[in-house]
């Protein structure tokens, strides 16, 4: 498995690579050289700026069969964080992440800390499998988390990657004023169960006085943007997590729902940021 792990690593940088010059004719082609997950073949994704503007600041393909890269892990109730080998489509380690509907269970991620003001692009690979359960509870699958205001009260991450009713969203926050948070809910197409998804989010934050951008690929293929305020303004840029939260399972909330059913199960894999 070592000689493995720099091969894969190569790969992944040739993919952030191929991603911001646009020379990805096939995100399958580009995940057989990495030994990542296969995507089905289409069209490029327009280029967001020179690779050698890139600068890669975190990667993890979990080849090393931990997640001892990421800052730090989370599960609320009695989930669970592994590496396994990936599912249907894929090749090699991927993280599994599982909360199950227990009634005290909702959270399993990782995440890594702030990574600083600019430009951005999180490449990374998921997959949901074909006995997902749909449901109106929305799953955070991917996020940006912000930290709390002023007031000490905690609030929603500035972007997240929902599935919500087998639809992907995009629902970007900020702020109008110190305490109200306004909220922007991008639709990004139907969910394609047991299939590995490879996204790529641009991500220039706003400041201030600038305004910041968020453009979105799935399989190469542009499916939402945002243009504006897109997070909180602190003192840090948003953090980065990736698993599930299923926030109106947390039992401090108080929200009925049917429990007994299935684990909530995803799997991530060939995770690349770079800043340009």
């Amino acid at each position: 498995m070592s000689a493995r792990i720099p091969a894969r690593r190569t790969a992944g940088t040739a993919l952030a690579a191929a991603l911001l010059t646009g020379t990805l004719a096939a995100p399958a082609a580009v995940a057989s050289a990495a030994a990542a997950p296969a995507a089905s073949t289409v069209a490029a994704p327009a280029a967001a700026v020179s690779a050698t503007a890139a600068t890669t600041v975190f990667a993890d393909d979990f080849e090393s069969g931990t997640v001892s890269r990421w800052t730090r892990q989370r599960i609320d109730g009695n989930g669970s964080i592994t590496v396994t080998g990936a599912p249907a489509g894929g090749s090699g380690l991927a993280a599994r992440f599982g909360v199950p509907n227990d009634g005290a269970s909702y959270r399993s991620e990782v995440a890594v800390n702030a990574l600083g003001w600019g430009s951005y692009r999180f490449a990374l690979a998921d997959y949901l499998p074909a006995d997902w359960v749909q449901t109106s509870t929305e799953t955070i699958v991917a996020q940006w988390h912000g930290y709390p205001l002023a007031d000490g009260s905690d609030t929603k991450p500035p972007i997240a990657l929902t599935v919500k009713d087998g639809n992907w969203r995009l629902k970007v926050h900020w702020l109008t004023d110190p305490s109200t948070v306004a909220e922007a809910v991008i639709p990004l197409g139907a969910v394609q169960f047991g299939h590995w998804n490879q996204w790529a989010f641009d991500i220039t934050w706003s400041t201030a006085t600038t305004p910041g951008s968020i453009t979105v690929y799935r399989d190469g293929v542009q499916v939402g943007a945002h243009s504006g305020l897109n997070n909180y303004h602190q003192n840090q840029a948003p953090y980065f997590k990736t698993g599930i939260y299923r926030a109106n399972w947390n039992p401090a909330k108080g929200i009925p729902y049917p429990t007994g059913g299935p684990d909530v199960v995803l799997w991530s894999d060939s995770v690349v940021v770079t800043q340009y």
